[in-house]
């Protein structure tokens, strides 16, 4: 009942003494809100709200926000405020301080990390979780960055292919390897290739689209708490898992794996995409949580 305080429009909610963009959409449409918790670490909710938050909006409510130090949200004077323990105190202050008593954290990538931990911390304030290309991996996996310069090797052209095997010979330091495997996917002419599955797909260049915070992705990157995945599964908990076919970024493997994990799973598979699902699949993204909220 309490969702229904919800109403329409932006502002700012102080979370955790941080200034936090907000925006409330469709909040007539249904009683539980859905809350984007954007990837990264260090982008904004603006991709995946500009391209189908209006249309899930129409589904249930939304609330659309920025992290600390993200997008249209303001930067904390002290950066080592940048740790997971903060991000799940901040959603927690928002939910409150909108006055909802349960929610559906919407992760995207990282931003499932974070919504994951927020469920093993709060299970009493979650109705459900919906988690797009999650990096969620069991104890035993390698980790996302372990495996990102192989990820990356395989877009390259020849000539950017042997400068990288050149640059991480005798580097053994898992973070330094996805550093320098992220720098050569950015410089390289297949770019395009590695986070989605037809270039046709991208969208067109946003001058208002926020810059990244790379402050806050080198504080977050690669402290992924390797039992996440155990604590998750322990809860009886509805999940909805996206998972792009062609996803290199994250891969589909740990999207897999997961909701063979999860008690109340449901794994929705997007034959035509990469990471970025609600680019290249827009419709069978939006109808695919149609179907998740009317189970």
């Amino acid at each position: 009942m309490l969702a229904r305080m919800l109403s329409d429009g932006v502002r700012v909610v102080v979370a955790g003494g941080v200034e936090h963009w907000v925006r409330v959409a469709g909040a007539g449409n249904g009683d539980v809100p859905l809350v984007l918790v954007h990837g990264g670490p260090g982008e904004s909710s603006y991709s995946i709200e500009q391209s189908v938050g209006d249309e899930v909006a129409k589904l249930a409510p939304v609330v659309f926000y920025d992290q600390r130090g993200c997008g249209r949200s303001a930067r904390p004077a002290d950066p080592s405020t940048y740790t997971m323990e903060r991000l799940v105190a901040d959603l927690d202050e928002l939910r409150t301080a909108l006055g909802v008593e349960r929610i559906v954290p919407w992760g995207a990538s990282f931003g499932c990390l974070l919504a994951a931990e927020y469920a093993v911390a709060h299970s009493n304030h979650v109705e459900a979780l919906i988690l797009h290309a999650p990096p969620i991996t069991d104890p035993l996996h390698p980790g996302l960055w372990t495996m990102r310069p192989g990820a990356v090797d395989v877009f390259l052209t020849p000539d950017e292919r042997t400068a990288l095997r050149t640059q991480l010979d005798g580097v053994t330091e898992s973070i330094e390897r996805t550093v320098a495997a992220l720098g050569a996917i950015a410089g390289s002419a297949n770019a395009a290739r590695f986070f989605y599955h037809d270039p046709a797909n991208i969208p067109p260049d946003d001058e208002n689209a926020p810059e990244s915070n790379l402050e806050m992705a080198m504080a977050l990157v690669g402290n992924e708490r390797t039992d996440l995945a155990d604590d998750l599964a322990a809860l009886d908990l509805p999940v909805l898992i996206l998972a792009g076919l062609w996803d290199r970024h994250v891969g589909f493997d740990m999207p897999r794996d997961l909701a063979t994990r999860l008690p109340q799973a449901t794994l929705e598979i997007f034959d035509r995409s990469a990471h970025s699902i609600h680019d290249e699949q827009p419709g069978e993204y939006v109808e695919a949580i149609r179907r998740f909220l009317v189970r």
